[in-house]
């Protein structure tokens, strides 16, 4: 395991195969979505620096679709080609978990598209239902999956009483962490509007296609991409912790649905939603004062937290639901201590997230580096905080206060 990821030709092989392989289906798609998808972010940037200032509204609204249809794209040709390659070679397809997860897919695009075009409270309430509606299914297909057996003959594992327990201990004791900190560190965030929802869209399209990218990849789940989570950290950064993490949370989902591996349903929310909502934290320390004009620090620091808060999620799940595992790599490596459940996963999660978190850092601490890039995102962080100003003063006005 440990000498596949240290293999440089290996390495450079998968790197060519994203970008100039075309000798199959599966890698034309992956290589044409992933130039489209660089083509996209690039005109998006550029857009953003070359058009007007009274114009970028409507830019944002234009890359907002684009970014959209793009997803709804890489949706539907990757799991036309799941079907048409993965299932037909491989029996490991299970509807009852595939199929739901879809469907809160083209809901969250519904509703992500309906409060574009009609931003008004109506919208928003019915938005959040129908995706809340859709989580609950995912949630309950998942239970019920877990809960006839199917889930112990596909994956070849067994979980006790207490691995069952503390899998859904660990998942909401997590997710309680993550609420409190959007809760109290973000607490002067507002809903999103027609701009934090266009540029999450993009950041969330764009990290989606870029988790095609990888460089190695993990026998049972897990990659080191290419800079896969960059667009959504971003997002939290200048848009704040709160909508960083319900924009991880959709991207989580469609992680699912590009490469699922679901054993048990806290498991699920350990891998998908919650790890990727935990990426939305990078923005976390963006407001602290004692690193008030050093954007690079602030960011790094805060990916590393949100690196680190994902970890944790990803190695609850690996230890409890995939430690079984451990005693077949020891078998195969000759290494005794990987029979251990906690070491197993430890090392399991180590070797793909601190590279893809360095990663991630090493190219954010390169775009803050840039006066234009701080500049631009100076904007839009002053945009929001006076957004939210104005909001704050129009309801205490509103409630005959301060007049």
């Amino acid at each position: 395991m440990l000498s596949s990821l240290l293999s440089f030709q290996q390495l450079m092989d998968d790197v060519k195969s994203f970008f100039i392989k075309f000798d199959s289906l599966e890698s034309a798609a992956i290589s044409s979505m992933v130039w489209i998808g660089i083509a996209v972010v690039l005109a998006f940037v550029i857009c953003k620096f070359a058009v007007k200032k009274d114009k970028q509204p409507l830019v944002n609204k234009i890359f907002a679709f684009i970014a959209l249809a793009y997803a709804v794209t890489s949706i539907i040709l990757f799991t036309t080609i799941y079907f048409m390659v993965d299932v037909g070679e491989e029996s490991a397809f299970v509807p009852i978990t595939y199929y739901p997860l879809l469907v809160f897919a083209v809901i969250a695009v519904a509703s992500i598209v309906a409060l574009l075009l009609k931003p008004i409270k109506p919208v928003k309430i019915a938005a959040v239902c129908s995706m809340g509606a859709a989580l609950i299914a995912v949630i309950v297909c998942m239970i019920v999956y877990y809960a006839n057996g199917d889930a112990s003959a596909w994956n070849g594992v067994e979980l006790n009483m207490g691995q069952n327990v503390g899998l859904y201990i660990g998942a909401a004791a997590i997710i309680a962490a993550i609420v409190l900190a959007a809760i109290f560190i973000d607490k002067d965030s507002k809903p999103f509007d027609s701009r934090s929802l266009s540029f999450a869209a993009v950041c969330i399209a764009m990290s989606f296609a870029l988790s095609y990218v990888r460089f190695f990849k993990m026998p049972f789940g897990g990659s080191i991409t290419f800079v896969s989570t960059l667009p959504l950290m971003l997002y939290s950064y200048m848009f704040g912790i709160r909508k960083g993490a319900v924009a991880g949370m959709i991207l989580g989902i469609l992680q699912a649905i590009q490469d699922p591996w679901i054993l048990h349903p806290a498991q699920f929310l350990l891998d998908y939603p919650v790890a990727f909502a935990a990426i939305g934290l990078a923005g976390i320390l963006r407001n602290l004062n004692a690193l008030n004009g050093k954007p690079r620090l602030q960011f790094s620091l805060g990916a590393a937290i949100a690196g680190a808060a994902r970890f944790l999620s990803h190695f609850v799940s690996g230890a409890l639901a995939f430690g079984s595992f451990g005693v077949y790599a020891a078998e195969d490596y000759g290494i005794a201590i990987l029979a251990n459940p906690y070491f197993y996963s430890f090392l399991y999660q180590i070797m793909y997230i601190i590279p893809d978190i360095l990663i991630v850092i090493v190219a954010g601490i390169l775009l803050f580096s840039s006066n234009n890039f701080k500049k631009q995102v100076d904007r839009y962080i002053a945009l929001d905080s006076k957004k939210q100003g104005k909001a704050a003063a129009s309801t205490t006005d509103g409630n005959g206060e301060n007049q």
